[in-house]
């Protein structure tokens, strides 16, 4: 069983346009013999060019995997609080990106998660979706009125012990409560990743016709903890399309 320090939990604000190190982030670097990810998540994938990051898919395979996608971690982990982020999602049938909470039985907990999920297929929806103990009531799809492969826009949602909330440029998007779903109780990872699946996802993503080097980039992160007022991405973003005062 992998016991990485779960860290203090405590609120953070990290801009890419500042940093982008170790200290603060896992890059992923390892190949699953899985049925679901058709990936393996490759480091140089991850590439920093301020004032933000972006995550790769591309045709490389990573054995025995066929492609090569890329993903972060945010060392710790985290519970009821707001979740921001500044991105601009991947383009192209087959291409997941995302932005979620996520621990599982790796880490010696159930499988909790909340997401944040872009089908390039599809970039005028926004995917939101939660699971608690490994079962989930499917996604809910949020209709945009723009292109998020085509813009930059904060995303974020409110995490609380009977409810999660999702919000696009700080307005209200959708909120499930304990009464319509099971709400998530474990503190997870802060995860951002592209990925495609297997076959028996295309029904659900598309294809994996995505242009080759398709990409996720994402410009700031912060979670605040419930209870707190410390700053969020929304705080120096102007309605999240780009940083104020640039």
């Amino acid at each position: 069983m992998v016991t990485p320090d779960r860290g203090d939990g405590k609120s953070f604000n990290l801009s890419f346009s500042n940093s982008f190190n170790d200290q603060d982030w896992y890059i992923s670097d390892f190949t699953l013999s899985s049925t679901f990810f058709r990936v393996g998540w490759v480091p140089e994938n991850v590439r920093h060019h301020p004032p933000s990051i972006s995550l790769e898919l591309n045709r490389k395979p990573a054995e025995p995997q066929p492609f090569s996608g890329a993903e972060v971690q945010k060392r710790g982990f985290y519970g009821y609080g707001r979740y921001e982020v500044v991105m601009q999602a991947a383009r192209g049938s087959g291409a997941v990106s995302s932005f979620f909470t996520h621990t599982d039985a790796t880490f010696g907990d159930p499988h909790d998660e909340i997401d944040i999920e872009f089908l390039g297929k599809n970039t005028r929806q926004l995917q939101a979706n939660i699971f608690t103990k490994g079962k989930t009531r499917g996604g809910i799809y949020i209709d945009l009125p723009f292109d998020a492969a085509e813009e930059v826009h904060l995303y974020a949602f409110d995490w609380q012990p009977d409810s999660v909330t999702w919000y696009i440029d700080g307005e209200l998007a959708h909120s499930v409560t304990s009464r319509d779903r099971p709400i998530p109780k474990t503190p997870g990872r802060v995860i951002m990743n592209v990925w495609t699946g297997s076959p028996q996802q295309f029904s659900w993503h598309g294809e994996p016709t995505f242009p080759d080097h398709t990409k996720a980039t994402y410009y700031c992160v912060s979670f605040r903890a419930a209870g707190d007022t410390s700053s969020q991405c929304s705080d120096t973003y102007e309605n999240g399309s780009r940083p104020i005062g640039h």
